[in-house]
């Protein structure tokens, strides 16, 4: 009796892993259930702010690999895993019909997307290099060992992770203006 039940709870466990590698699949879209919908007028749940980000950004248009973008690197499997055992959101059973990433740490493209930063390193090559000369023209020799850091970046999500950091910076130097100015500028590109 109890080897039966322990084979049912392992036969659900390993569909729930199958479903989970479909449902991450990085062209699966999603769409807020009823109950998801009542959970953004209502605030009822304790969600964290990445989950409830993802739940507000989720339109049955958005694939895994737009939302991607949204939330720092390793946080998107785990947020998307909750909001799907809450029921707050569902798959639409389609997946869109993506390229594959240029190179690693580049997102995949839909077969009719113009190249981008976050999608060709050509494009992020030019983003990088406007990132460094943005902060040598505002900070001078005093943003060398910034530029350096900012040209050791491999692709966007490292590019984004060291500019959260560089606003920090920037930011105790320059202007609020100018700060927002950065961030909004460059973090925009990087989508």
């Amino acid at each position: 009796m109890w080897l039966a039940a322990a084979s049912d709870e392992d036969h659900i466990i390993a569909m729930w892993d199958d479903y989970k590698k479909i449902s991450m699949n990085p062209g699966m879209t999603y769409i807020k259930t009823d109950k998801g919908r009542a959970e953004l007028a209502g605030r009822s749940r304790a969600l964290d702010a990445v989950q409830r980000r993802l739940l507000v950004l989720i339109d049955g248009n958005k694939t895994v690999n737009d939302l991607a973008v949204f939330v720092r690197v390793g946080e998107l499997d785990e947020a998307l895993d909750h909001l799907l055992r809450e029921v707050l959101i569902e798959s639409t059973d389609c997946i869109a019909p993506l390229q594959a990433p240029t190179a690693p740490g580049f997102a995949a493209t839909a077969a009719a997307e113009e190249p981008r930063p976050a999608s060709s390193p050509k494009e992020f090559n030019e983003v990088r290099q406007q990132a460094s000369d943005f902060v040598l023209e505002r900070l001078g020799s005093a943003g060398g060992p910034i530029c350096d850091a900012i040209d050791r970046c491999q692709n966007p999500a490292e590019l984004r992770k060291t500019l959260r950091g560089v606003e920090i910076f920037v930011g105790q130097r320059l202007s609020p203006e100018t700060t927002q100015a950065f961030a909004r500028h460059f973090g925009s590109l990087l989508l």
